[in-house]
C-alpha cells in the first residue's frame, strides 16, 4: 500500500529530478544517495533562486584574511609575488654557484 502524499520519501512515484528540472535546479545522482530533496521545500527555492551557486557563509571583504588575499592576488597578477625562501646572495653555496657559472661561460666562450 504507496502512501498518497505527492513527496513523500517513501513514494515509489517520487521523482525530484522533474520536479528540480522545472525550477531550474540542477539535479545530481550523487546528492540523491542520501534522502530525496523536496523540491517544494523553503530551502530549494532559495537555492534555485540565489545567484549563481553560491551558498553557505557570506564573505567579510573588509577581514583580514580577504585583505591579505587580495594583497596576494594583486602581486601574483602583477608578477611580484615572492614564493618560498629568500636567497641570501652572499652565501657560501651562491657565490660557489656563482663562481661554477662564470667558469663555465668562460669554457664555452673560449
Amino acid at each position: 500500500m504507496f502512501n498518497t502524499k505527492q513527496n513523500n520519501m517513501n513514494n515509489v512515484q517520487f521523482k525530484p529530478e522533474g520536479q528540480l528540472k522545472e525550477m531550474g535546479v540542477k539535479y545530481s545522482v550523487k546528492a540523491q544517495l542520501g534522502r530525496p530533496v523536496d523540491p517544494n521545500s523553503a530551502r530549494q527555492k532559495r537555492l534555485a533562486s540565489a545567484p549563481g551557486v553560491r551558498t553557505g557563509r557570506p564573505i567579510n571583504p573588509n577581514s583580514a584574511r580577504q585583505q591579505r588575499l587580495a594583497e596576494l592576488e594583486a602581486k601574483r597578477s602583477n608578477g611580484t609575488l615572492r614564493r618560498g625562501r629568500p636567497v641570501n646572495p652572499n652565501s657560501a653555496r651562491q657565490v660557489a654557484l656563482r663562481e661554477a657559472a662564470m667558469k663555465l661561460l668562460n669554457e664555452i666562450q673560449s
